[in-house]
């Protein structure tokens, strides 16, 4: 079985209103937002909390860096704090949405998604990321309707095109997704989960050469997706290009070796494929 990469959530940005913060301290935080400065944005933001314990701001921007640092619970308790404080912060339902999402709490997504919404009737993230909630739940119609409401809002919002492409991929509308996934790729040219969800389209159309320099170019830009390695090696199998196909079997089983029954049972589809040609 070939699988996708599906990114879900982006987080919202910081915000750099607080009123009387040391600008300084904040524009610090912000600006070390990769991931090995994550941490030293963390303690500054903890700094801006201590110093003004009544802004809503401040707590929402430390839950932003909590939440992409991978604490959960830490950013849901900062979005409380600043949904307490600014009971009508749409931002900070949206990013608290994606916790509960990460924490399987669908219908409390939801109905933050929903309090955004009633607070921005014009916040595009908040209408894609409900659909995406709404895809997990089953609701396909509900998904479709909020993705193509989020991308009236906001032709260019890249994450729009990418979930309603997952959503049409769900459903195996391949033309839809593959115009989706192509203008997510236009929007955005390193997002490397729309490589590698095109490629997936391309392998079901059986476009082997195309899916594969999608992938290629999925690993330029992450080249720890274990995914996509099995992916390719089996459109290289298919191919006939065996030595191609081996050295990225390897490569996804070093990356994640319990994917090893899932990779065997996809190579022997991929055989019984090529002993029926």
């Amino acid at each position: 079985m070939n699988r996708t990469v599906l990114i879900l959530f982006s987080l919202l940005a910081l915000n750099l209103s607080i009123a009387n913060a040391q600008p300084d301290l904040i524009n610090r935080g912000r600006s070390w937002m990769s991931p090995d400065d994550l941490e030293r944005a963390i303690k500054d933001s903890d700094i801006a909390v201590k110093f003004h314990p009544e802004s809503a701001t401040a707590y929402y921007n430390r839950g932003v860096l909590l939440q992409a640092s991978g604490e959960t619970t830490k950013a849901l308790n900062d979005y409380n704090r600043a949904i307490e404080i600014r009971p009508r912060y749409a931002s900070a339902y949206v990013n608290r949405a994606a916790v509960y999402y990460s924490l399987n709490r669908l219908n409390e997504a939801v109905d933050d998604f929903n309090r955004a919404i009633e607070l921005d009737a014009k916040h595009a993230s908040a209408f894609t990321n409900r659909g995406v909630v709404r895809l997990a739940i089953g609701d396909y119609d509900g998904a479709l309707a909020d993705h193509n409401k989020a991308i009236r809002l906001d032709p260019k919002l890249t994450k729009a095109f990418y979930n309603r492409g997952v959503l049409y991929l769900s459903k195996k509308n391949l033309s839809l997704a593959l115009a989706d996934f192509t203008r997510a790729i236009e929007l955005e040219p390193t997002l490397a989960g729309a490589y590698v969800n095109r490629g997936s389209v391309f392998f079901a159309l059986d476009r082997l050469n195309e899916a594969i320099l999608d992938y290629d170019r999925a690993i330029v830009l992450d080249d720890q997706l274990p995914d996509v390695y099995q992916n390719r090696g089996i459109a290289y199998l298919l191919l006939g290009r065996e030595v191609d196909a081996s050295r990225d079997f390897k490569r996804c089983l070093e990356l994640d070796s319990s994917l090893k029954p899932s990779l065997d049972a996809a190579i022997a589809l991929a055989r019984m494929r090529i002993s029926r040609k």
